[in-house]
């Protein structure tokens, strides 16, 4: 089993270091950071989508791909994200499995998509936007 990922919202600070608010099996193997371009979108009164870039500054978008996510695990997750985090709406501070604390992170995605690998594990892929580059 691969080690755990720790979420804290707020922050750590608040949270207190001792008591994640959220704690996953973690990732195997690397793990990709995408600069990511950011854009604007969205749908008019009269149905027009639009889309704008923002700027010329990338975000930093590390992708996690956990693979071992228990039923247990799934339904933290699930209440961490729609009732405490609201997807993308709130930031937290993470912890990586290397001990590592990362502030001020938020869910890239508007949604979470599990898949059943079997009978008690599923899988998932989490997006984190990062205000830093992060070496992995």
């Amino acid at each position: 089993m691969a080690d755990t990922i720790k979420f804290y919202y707020p922050d750590l600070a608040t949270a207190g270091a001792g008591t994640p608010t959220l704690e996953l099996n973690g990732p195997v193997g690397g793990q990709a950071v995408e600069p990511t371009a950011r854009f604007v979108t969205g749908t008019s009164v009269n149905g027009t989508r639009y889309v704008y870039q923002k700027n010329t500054v990338t975000q930093n978008v590390w992708v996690l791909q956990l693979n071992d996510i228990t039923a247990a695990q799934k339904a933290a997750l699930d209440t961490f994200w729609n009732g405490t985090v609201k997807g993308p709406s709130n930031t937290f501070d993470y912890r990586h499995t290397d001990g590592v604390d990362y502030a001020s992170v938020r869910f890239a995605d508007p949604n979470l998509e599990f898949q059943r690998v079997d009978t008690n594990f599923f899988s998932v892929q989490l997006r984190l936007e990062l205000p830093t580059y992060v070496d992995t």
